[in-house]
């Protein structure tokens, strides 16, 4: 049966075309500030509208440099500027027989309200110069009100419960899923391919060693090699078979080698230790790119020092972690985690380019992964006898900590994915990167927990954004008749389709697909430590979509021996294996995960055998058992052989 929605979700009634509506209002009106091209000035303001919630701007920019960066601010309904109340304006045309360019930018702005125009701020970057118009125009609303928020649509499915599908195709036994997802995982870190170095991860095969050209993922990424590790290290915690607990320890130290390596290559750009990305001998790659990416030293750090106290609990010596991981300062070609950490307490407060490599600002994911590698930073050090840098830590992670809250929008009841200007038109400020933030970056120590009010606020928000952005949702039952968990992708605005951009080209992730997965495992984890549950005005939707059957009243305590709290947990782990079976129901026959499958048919494309695809399917399946009481789950997986 298909899913008939009836209420537009947030993500999709943000994502609409403000030219469609505009289009459509015959009562907007257009202020012409400066109608001739200007011959004195750098940029000016050519017109502006500000009709049924939507901004439309139109501005004059002298090319005088390649790269640009246009920004209008203004402030919100309460006459107050902040960093959110700025667009980033794009590049439009160019002026014939001028030396002029037109920049524009067309976003919905009326969920923050918008009354007066500030200025116009166009840095010309190339050549370090910076132009500014002020502007101080009060601002009148024209056309139609702007739409109201809607409604999070009543849930499609009531799954309750483990399921059995989903349990025998995570099996930590030769042929499942998991047994694949490791075994193709491992052929990707370091890979048997000319000039790849022991350390090194590609991030795909896809690329000039692989039949598959495009996209070009030959590379090791320093975020992405870091999650990678990462279920390298979990499973070299779990490991009792000797031989492999041996591999994984020497893998673990090859890394480490390889990061280090990477700090000390004089290619280096000037994003320093944010360079993202490396040609597999540990090389950077200089090309043009977004950097700095500021996330990945900091989970580098993350990986190694879970791994040394791991390596120390299984009988390593105290002084092979300061030698061969800690230590930057005495033994540079071997130990980076003092070096990364110090980079991270010197730049948190810096902008980076995101996760996904698209836009430079202040962002969520970012901040979190950074705040978690401070504060295991700072126990670290401590233990290492390095009290000077442990102070060093702790006072960055205060200092960062304290920036976290400017994230939530009490307007929209999310946390928004960066601080900053609209970019990219993601005006909906939703995506899943929040909800990787708190997986990769939630420190144990109640700072955004997988529990906090306005994570599980957020999360629905951003699950239910993408009902609306892909046919497929549609489809919400697999052959057996269980549910389909939501299609997830990045955010409701993208248009990359796996080589290239297109409109309406963005598809589902396996990997964010598996990242709500497991957030819902994470969560009902969280609360059955907790022991008892209390909904209030934030939580309330998302339980009411994720565990209606519960019935859950305001303000009402449930303690774990209650039948709504029962009844919630269940929910939980039956939308957690929805989401998994969405998985399923898109993998190919072989159990090959790509990057993405597409948004119509649900067939596989963009970069073949994606590491990171495997690795955050490992990753939710571990905590789909960590919620099961199964303590042996891990142990097994790490007891497959992969070769």
């Amino acid at each position: 049966m298909l899913f008939k929605n009836t209420a537009a979700p947030l993500g999709a009634l943000l994502a609409f075309c403000p030219s469609t509506l505009v289009a459509q209002n015959t009562a907007c009106q257009t202020t012409t500030v400066q109608a001739s091209v200007p011959n004195n000035t750098n940029v000016a303001l050519h017109s502006y509208s500000y009709c049924g919630g939507s901004l439309d701007v139109s501005v004059y920019i002298a090319n005088v440099n390649y790269n640009k960066v246009v920004t209008l601010y203004y402030t919100d309904s309460q006459g107050v500027s902040t960093p959110l109340t700025s667009v980033s304006l794009g590049y439009n045309s160019s002026i014939p027989d001028t030396n002029y360019e037109f920049w524009s930018a067309n976003t919905p702005v009326y969920l923050d309200g918008l009354t007066e125009l500030l200025n116009l701020t166009y840095q010309a970057t190339d050549i370090g110069q910076t132009y500014v118009q002020q502007l101080q125009l009060a601002v009148k609303a024209s056309g139609s009100p702007p739409p109201a928020p809607a409604a999070i649509p009543s849930p499609y499915a009531s799954p309750s419960g483990f399921s059995d599908d989903i349990t025998a195709w995570l099996a930590p036994s030769n042929g499942s899923q998991a047994d694949f997802s490791k075994t193709h995982m491992f052929l990707n870190i370091n890979p048997d391919i000319d000039g790849a170095v022991k350390g090194t991860v590609v991030a795909a095969r896809s690329g000039p060693s692989y039949d598959q050209k495009l996209p070009d993922y030959e590379y090791d990424w320093v975020r992405d090699s870091s999650l990678t590790m990462d279920v390298v290290q979990s499973l070299y915690a779990a490991s009792r078979v000797d031989k492999l607990t041996r591999k994984y320890k020497d893998m673990l130290f090859h890394y480490a080698q390889g990061r280090a390596v990477e700090q000390t290559d004089p290619s280096l750009t000037f994003a320093g230790l944010g360079e993202p990305k490396f040609y597999l001998n540990n090389t950077a790659f200089t090309g043009p790119w977004g950097r700095p990416q500021n996330d990945g030293p900091a989970t580098a750090a993350i990986t190694l020092m879970e791994f040394a106290n791991d390596y120390m609990k299984k009988g390593g010596s105290l002084s092979s972690v300061r030698d061969r991981i800690y230590n930057s300062t005495s033994n540079p070609q071997e130990a980076p985690v003092l070096k990364d950490l110090l980079f991270v307490a010197s730049n948190w407060s810096s902008p980076s380019f995101d996760l996904w490599e698209e836009e430079e600002s202040t962002h969520f994911y970012t901040r979190l992964v950074q705040r978690r590698a401070l504060v295991m930073g700072a126990k670290f050090a401590t233990m290492l006898g390095d009290g000077a840098t442990s102070d060093t830590l702790s006072s960055a992670a205060i200092q960062l900590t304290a920036t976290l809250d400017q994230f939530w929008s009490p307007n929209r009841k999310l946390i928004l994915y960066e601080y900053g200007p609209v970019l990219h038109g993601k005006s909906s400020f939703i995506d899943i990167a929040v909800i990787l933030g708190v997986i990769h970056g939630y420190a144990g120590d109640d700072v955004y927990s997988y529990t906090n009010d306005r994570v599980l606020a957020s999360a629905l928000k951003i699950s239910t954004s993408f009902l609306d952005v892909y046919p497929i949702a549609n489809v919400t039952k697999a052959s057996n008749g269980l549910p389909l968990g939501i299609p997830i992708g990045r955010y409701p605005e993208d248009v990359y389709n796996g080589v290239g951009t297109s409109s309406n080209g963005g598809n589902p992730w396996y990997l964010t697909t598996a990242t709500m997965a497991q957030y819902l495992y994470s969560v009902a984890s969280e609360l059955q430590t907790a022991g008892s549950l209390t909904v209030n005005n934030v939580t309330a939707p998302f339980f009411a979509y994720y565990a209606p059957a519960a019935g859950l009243k305001l303000s009402k305590p449930y303690s774990s021996n209650t039948q709504e709290f029962a009844s919630v947990i269940a929910s939980l782990k039956g939308w957690g294996d929805a989401y998994i079976r969405r998985i399923k129901y898109h993998t190919a026959a072989g159990g090959n995960l790509a990057e993405e499958f597409n948004r119509n048919n649900g067939i596989a494309q963009g970069a073949a055998d994606l590491t990171w695809s495997y690795a955050s399917l490992l990753t939710a399946a571990f905590a789909r058992a960590a919620l099961s009481g199964d303590e042996s789950y891990v142990q097994k997986i790490a007891a497959l052989a992969y070769e």
